[in-house]
């Protein structure tokens, strides 16, 4: 799975965020406030991802255990799949 073509992600004064151009704007016409974690996440997403790689970089990058990590990633690509943001 990865971001949609048209995902666009940036930061602005410290704020990370997503927007959807093109073609992606039809399906979801909004901004997408992201806390660090989901930027970490939107920015592995750029390019091609499974689950279970998402994970191994979150456990790379911070100190929590597996299971935490996994259900937040779930719940996290659950909500991207709700706004049409990504593709599998």
């Amino acid at each position: 799975m990865k971001l949609k073509d048209g995902i666009v992600t940036n930061s602005i004064d410290g704020e990370s965020f997503a927007i959807a151009t093109g073609k992606a704007a039809k399906d979801f016409n909004g901004l997408v406030k992201n806390n660090p974690t989901a930027a970490f996440i939107f920015e592995l997403l750029k390019t091609e991802q499974t689950e279970d790689s998402i994970v191994s970089a979150m456990l790379g990058k911070y100190d929590v255990d597996e299971s935490t990590v996994r259900a937040d990633v779930r719940e996290l690509i659950a909500l991207l799949k709700s706004k049409h943001l990504i593709e599998e």
